[in-house]
């Protein structure tokens, strides 16, 4: 657990408030005690400081960490126009997604916003469902086809499952034989965003360093590969029912343009790099989770089998598999795809008494406010009837935001929680897993929060 320095004094008690926090150092504030362990610095900080904590960094740069549910909701619903994302995480990220929905700002932002949301409604995405579990059923039969009882790392297994899913709906392209190349090419690129955020000091895209060069040639893999794909799309002229056909028919209501070939590649890659790394660490870790409480993970298998009697499961189904679903966004709680959503004041602001200088950079955190025990009993601990019907009427909204919230929320929110839940109870129903050993899993925070290392697990069919 990180140490901080304490401070004297506490929140004033008048409408003005001062910010609590912890000293840190002259010169470098609490910057190394963030890089080597931010989940848990955070998580000490809002122990010591209450849910507003001021964190000093370099000279003259602080950090508002927001724990609070209504100061996330400020940020991200009432008054999102003062917030945006700051450039340490836009600079890095622009290199790989371009102006896609998650850099791109202003009205650019609004028109490619307006332009993709029709493609992930509900009533579209549900049409999803069926290459989704094609998808598992193929992991299905190689998993009946292997010896019972064999240890499987579910990491890069749950990798290239959603890697052939995101081919599927994105492209409506068979990724299997490239999905073990795809999948390192997006760890490499993750590993560069990551070192860019974490290091002002890094060496130039052109200087050829290992990780530059890395980065070069799976970013270049990356590229070819979507712009074959609308190259080829646009040649064809035929409609298809994939996200990449929906983007190519989209129109702008007032002019009545589509996207360029260039806007096109960036929101594909954005989709690509949103939904494939995010989705696959959070099965990884459902897996994870679902092995260390087997009760949990037969009772999913009995809602699963007692429905859907060794058949493949639908988008019809689901409401009739509410653990699945509460299964999957109970493993978001606890895992959620990022521990924190960085931000920069445009102006001058006030947060429940606290001010908030122009160009400051607040902090909400799901990490942080996803175990507050003020919202959540026993906040460490598995829980997944949280998210039943009933199982959380008296929590605020954002004391659970891992897609985020408000205009900028996620906008594949509804695809990821679909195929989670479809993946869940298509394994579930047919393999029990169970730990192969009693390592604890590191969490890796490259760019992405996933298990650092293997998940070895123990497979066995289910009769």
């Amino acid at each position: 657990m990180a140490t901080l320095n304490e401070v004297p004094g506490q929140a004033a008690a008048s409408p003005r408030r001062s910010w609590p926090g912890p000293k840190g150092h002259w010169l470098f504030g609490c910057l190394r005690a963030i890089r080597s362990d931010p989940r848990n610095f955070y998580r000490a900080a809002a122990r010591t400081y209450g849910d507003y904590v001021r964190i000093p960094t370099l000279p003259g740069v602080d950090v508002f960490l927001l724990v609070d549910p209504a100061a996330v909701e400020h940020v991200l619903v009432k008054n999102p126009k003062n917030y945006r994302k700051p450039a340490f995480l836009t600079g890095p990220v622009r290199q790989v997604v371009g102006n896609g929905l998650f850099i791109s700002e202003g009205d650019f932002w609004l028109r490619q916003r307006r332009l993709a949301q029709p493609a992930f409604l509900r009533g579209a995405i549900t049409r999803f469902a069926a290459p989704m579990t094609a998808a598992a059923d193929r992991l299905i039969r190689d998993w009946e086809a292997a010896p019972d009882g064999r240890i499987v790392d579910v990491v890069p297994e749950m990798m290239r499952l959603v890697l052939q899913i995101a081919g599927a709906t994105l492209c409506g392209a068979d990724v299997g034989a490239e999905a073990d190349t795809i999948g390192a090419g997006q760890r490499d690129i993750s590993a560069f965003v990551s070192h860019k955020m974490n290091n002002m000091l890094t060496a130039p895209l052109w200087f050829p360093t290992r990780r530059n060069r890395a980065f070069q040639r799976s970013k270049a893999l990356l590229d070819g590969l979507v712009l074959r794909l609308i190259e080829s799309r646009r040649r064809s002229g035929a409609p298809t029912k994939d996200l990449l056909g929906m983007l190519l028919a989209a129109r702008d209501e007032e002019s009545g343009t589509g996207m360029s070939d260039k806007q096109l590649k960036d929101e594909v890659l954005t989709l690509l790099f949103a939904g494939h790394d995010t989705t696959s660490a959070a099965l990884s870790w459902a897996w994870r989770l679902l092995a260390k409480h087997p009760e949990i993970q037969e009772a999913l298998h009995d809602e699963a089998f007692a429905l859907l009697a060794g058949r493949t499961p639908t988008a019809e189904d689901l409401p009739r598999l509410p653990l699945a679903t509460a299964v999957f966004e109970e493993t978001l709680r606890l895992y959620p795809p990022a521990p924190a959503l960085a931000r920069q004041a445009l102006g001058p602001d006030e947060i429940n008494g606290y001010p908030v200088p122009a160009k400051a950079i607040v902090m909400p955190s799901q990490w942080v406010t996803h175990r507050h025990p003020a919202y959540w009993d026993e906040p460490d601990e598995f829980r997944p009837e949280r998210f039943l019907p009933g199982g959380g009427t008296n929590r605020p909204k954002f004391a659970y935001f891992p897609f985020g919230g408000g205009p900028r929320v996620c906008i594949g929110n509804t695809f990821a929680l679909l195929e989670g839940a479809l993946v869940l109870a298509a394994l579930a129903q047919r393999f029990q897993l169970s730990p192969a050993d009693d390592q604890e899993v590191e969490i890796d925070v490259t760019f992405v929060l996933r298990p650092k290392g293997a998940v070895n697990l123990v497979v066995r069919k289910r009769s």
